[in-house]
């Protein structure tokens, strides 16, 4: 994978951070726009969408035209703020966490983190998830630290696993000696995929059972579930 390279001076003189965190809590951009459907052409022949200061920071970061990567990465970050605007942040949450992001150092850190989050996305919607798990940390329902291992766990989740979560919510993300029989027929791929990834564990001994880790719980009920 080609991640675009971000200079500490680049971060510092194009503002990235500061434009990512202004869009974050005060969004200028229109919300009513799909971001993750827009195509490169978009963005080319959209004047406006090119003068929103965050894209215009991160284009800005390579003179000579957009890049794919530049794109990708640019369109990745306003998916990420709408669908972190969505709604389901609480408004006195977001007042107290304006008050917070005052803390310079803090706010660098966490608008670095998102970014190099977001830059390792190869898929859309994990960056939706990461924005979702990120409403979760600023309304108080998760910790960061919650937050930054489940995004790292994240990356190693294959997406096609997501709707298998949806499936396993039936029997309670649970599988023992007692309750196999009620389940039937199991989809050792999805149930694999999720377990090589860190998201669950072998609940059994001697049965080869399945059981969501505490991160597994945390990516379902706040990654996952906004998305529906």
């Amino acid at each position: 994978m080609n991640e675009i390279s971000i200079k500490t001076s680049d971060l510092e003189s194009n503002s990235i951070s500061k434009n990512l965190l202004n869009e974050l809590t005060n969004p200028s951009i229109d919300l009513s726009i799909d971001y993750a459907e827009m195509f490169i052409d978009d963005l080319l022949e959209n004047e406006a969408l090119k003068e929103i200061p965050l894209v215009k920071s991160v284009v800005g970061v390579i003179n000579g035209g957009i890049s794919i990567n530049q794109f990708w990465f640019a369109k990745k970050l306003l998916t990420f703020i709408r669908e972190f605007n969505s709604g389901t942040v609480e408004v006195k949450m977001i007042e107290k966490y304006r008050k917070k992001l005052k803390d310079q150092k803090y706010s660098k850190r966490i608008a670095e983190k998102i970014m190099v989050f977001i830059d390792r996305n190869i898929e859309i919607t994990q960056t939706k998830i990461i924005a979702n798990l990120f409403v979760a940390y600023v309304n108080e329902k998760i910790s960061y630290e919650d937050f930054n291992n489940v995004v790292i766990t994240l990356d190693k989740l294959n997406p096609k696993a997501y709707n298998a979560f949806f499936e396993m919510e039936k029997f309670g993300f649970t599988i023992t000696e007692k309750n196999h029989k009620e389940i039937g027929e199991r989809n050792h791929e999805m149930e694999s995929l999720i377990n090589n990834s860190g998201f669950s564990l072998d609940n059994s001994v001697w049965f080869a059972g399945f059981s969501l880790t505490n991160d597994g719980n945390i990516l379902f009920n706040y990654g996952l579930k906004p998305l529906q």
